[in-house]
């Protein structure tokens, strides 16, 4: 699990690993499972986490899910301790942007390759084993949101 932190935005990456008994069709499970979540955040980072939370959750069917956590402020005061949360899942498939050529030479049959501004953004197209998965995670950033692919000129 990856976290970053952004104004009162909480930006966590969960790969295939991290949610590999998650089923995400199951909206009540899955509420559950993201308040359990928010309780570990404000107890490993000492974050003030109460009150509402717009959490959106997008989901690829290679890499797992990368939640955008965001605080609804105008609820802050109304809530002692407790976490309520507004839920949206969005079904999306990730952009990889990589530097390293190299890597994409050794692959280039699991991904479909798009070059823009001399930047390489990879879609994986065939399943990845565990080396190759984890390699990929460690070399790239990953682009999650299809507005961000806006910014870039991206379309599949």
């Amino acid at each position: 699990m990856k976290i970053e932190f952004k104004d009162n935005t909480y930006i966590v990456y969960l790969n295939k690993y991290n949610v590999i008994d998650m089923d995400f069709s199951d909206t009540e499970s899955l509420e559950r499972y993201l308040k359990k979540l928010l309780l570990r955040l404000k107890k490993h980072y000492k974050i003030d986490i109460k009150g509402y939370y717009n959490i959106i959750v997008y989901m690829d069917e290679y890499y797992g899910a990368v939640l955008k956590i965001e605080e609804d402020n105008d609820y802050y005061d109304f809530f002692d301790d407790t976490i309520a949360i507004r839920m949206k899942k969005v079904k999306s498939k990730f952009l990889y942007e990589v530097d390293d050529v190299s890597y994409v030479d050794k692959y280039i049959d699991k991904f479909k390759i798009s070059i823009n501004d001399n930047i390489i953004y990879l879609t994986i197209n065939n399943e990845l084993n565990e080396y190759e998965y984890l390699n990929l995670l460690e070399m790239s950033n990953i682009i999650y949101d299809r507005k961000l692919w806006l910014s870039i000129n991206f379309v599949l």
